[in-house]
């Protein structure tokens, strides 16, 4: 008998994941799929092991955010559809070990018999398109503040010292104080007990 040297994964279809939630507690409904992606298909001692992996079918509407939360860790892939048989796109969320999510929009149609048309972007009928007699709008026009500074408020701004910059003036200050300034002094008397010996500061102490 003929065996594949390379059998391709084994595909589980759950037409019904919400028919599921619906019946079952959610901690039992995601251990089971865990554990059914996480197993691997044998036919014989011989044949090679072939990859299992799990399709499901959610309605999110129908459920809160704590059974989609909790799915939703488990898959390696979500696919989100919106739109209409004539106008339909599938957001792609690809989640892949040690590495970070990627994220892609298919747009595409059903034809009548029920076929796929793969399309590059959305509809043409469906993007904006601005009329040739609409005036464009400034965003700047109904602002509260002022984008730019006039001549006047610009020279005022260059002449004005910030607290925090060190001019030469405080420099020269400081290091140079005037008579008129006062100086402070430290005076320290040692201590009968002060050690004057700095090599070894605990020598004083009676351990």
């Amino acid at each position: 008998m003929y065996r594949r040297p390379d059998p391709g994964p084994v595909i589980i279809a759950l037409d019904s994941l919400s028919w599921l939630l619906l019946h079952l507690p959610c901690t039992t409904l995601c251990q089971t799929l865990h554990t059914l992606s996480h197993q691997d298909t044998c036919s014989g001692d011989t044949s090679p092991v072939a990859r299992v992996c799990v399709l499901g079918l959610l309605h999110e509407e129908l459920h809160g955010p704590g059974p989609m939360g909790a799915l939703s860790s488990l898959a390696q892939t979500e696919v989100t559809l919106s739109g209409t048989a004539s106008q339909t796109s599938a957001h792609i969320l690809y989640r892949r070990p040690r590495q970070r999510p990627t994220h892609k929009i298919q747009w595409f149609s059903i034809l009548p018999d029920f076929s796929v048309d793969l399309q590059g972007g959305p509809p043409l009928e469906s993007q904006p398109h601005p009329h040739p007699d609409t005036p464009l709008v400034d965003p700047t026009t109904h602002l509260t503040f002022n984008l730019h500074l006039s001549k006047k408020e610009k020279e005022a701004k260059d002449s004005l010292t910030l607290p925090f910059q060190f001019s030469s003036e405080k420099q020269q200050a400081l290091l140079c104080p005037g008579s008129g300034q006062a100086t402070s002094h430290i005076f320290y008397e040692p201590d009968a007990y002060d050690d004057p010996d700095q090599e070894d500061p605990d020598d004083d102490l009676d351990i």
